[in-house]
């Protein structure tokens, strides 16, 4: 049986030269399903807003900011480039019997 939900977000960080390494932080553990992917819908927004508000001073520009579903939570898109997911992972893998 499942024992809780973990919202992560996995994003990206430059580095001084310029190359991607990715970053997960831990942003919660729930109970309820329910709750965890609220949670990552939330954080999803607030990262969305915050983007559109440095956008405006952003060089090069960024002509779209959008927050996409997917299965396992929400990932924020800059043009083509997903910059961070805040996904939803079991606590525990579920017990299948006979497997």
């Amino acid at each position: 049986m499942t024992t809780g939900y973990s919202v992560l977000r996995f994003g990206l960080q430059r580095a001084q030269d310029g190359t991607c390494t990715q970053n997960v932080q831990q942003r919660g553990k729930f109970q309820s399903v329910e709750k965890a992917f609220s949670t990552a819908r939330a954080e999803a927004i607030r990262e969305w807003q915050e983007a559109c508000k440095t956008q405006a001073v952003t060089t090069p520009k960024i002509l779209k900011i959008e927050i996409k579903d997917t299965e396992w939570g929400y990932d924020l898109k800059h043009d083509h480039l997903v910059v961070a997911r805040f996904w939803v992972h079991d606590g525990q893998p579920a017990d299948l019997p006979g497997v």
